[in-house]
């Protein structure tokens, strides 16, 4: 044990907030290259989930595993957690090379500039470039690969709380700073502490549904 800390992050070994966190070790990320062609609107790929909305309820299970750091998204204003999934979701694409497609590339970049993009369909170029990678992804086993894809369509048109946790958790799966890296996207305000059930239901955002907790917590005041 004492040889595996002093290893450090090359044994997965990591620290946030005081604490000390045991990683299993990262998997090698295969490369994309942006010269692949663009499959046929009528070739056989994966169907992609495009049912995301942006004002979807976001349960409060999906921020309660990532502790403190699911406890200052819930609380912090709206314009940061849009920012902090923006920069999430940029990191995702670049570590995974989903970045070098121009597609994603695209859409990114117009994203961040507040650019809406229109509805999507299957055989939309974004799409089209994301059922591809399921395709390749599928058939290499690589599950990473596959939930970066699907990350992307949900960051582009779903809701923003729920972006960038899952863009967090798929970058856990391949990052060892990926806890530093999501409290600097938010902001890097002071950390609240681990969250409770009290916590949750006491929290009052219409993005969250928190409803279980709330009542919970009515219960034990009466």
């Amino acid at each position: 044990m004492a040889d595996t800390l002093e290893r450090g992050q090359e044994a997965g070994v990591v620290t946030f907030n005081g604490r000390l966190f045991w990683e299993a070790p990262l998997p090698a990320r295969p490369e994309c290259s942006a010269d692949e062609p663009l499959p046929a609107p009528d070739e056989q790929l994966p169907e992609l989930d495009l049912s995301h909305r942006s004002t979807g309820l976001l349960h409060v299970s999906h921020l309660d595993g990532h502790e403190e750091l699911g406890a200052l998204i819930a609380v912090l204003p709206y314009e940061q957690v849009v920012e902090a999934a923006q920069r999430q979701l940029r990191r995702l694409a670049v570590e995974t090379g989903l970045n070098k497609y121009p597609e994603v590339k695209a859409a990114l970049d117009a994203w961040e500039r507040g650019v809406a993009l229109p509805r999507p369909d299957q055989t939309g170029a974004l799409a089209l470039r994301l059922r591809a990678v399921l395709a390749q992804a599928d058939a290499g086993r690589d599950v990473t690969r596959r939930w970066a894809a699907e990350k992307i369509a949900l960051g582009i048109w779903g809701s923003p709380y729920r972006s960038v946790c899952e863009s967090a958790e798929t970058r856990s799966h391949f990052t060892l700073d990926w806890r530093v890296d999501l409290h600097a996207d938010l902001g890097n305000p002071p950390l609240p502490p681990i969250p409770d059930e009290r916590f949750w239901g006491a929290l009052r955002n219409p993005a969250i549904d928190s409803s279980w907790y709330a009542a919970q917590y009515t219960q034990d005041q009466d």
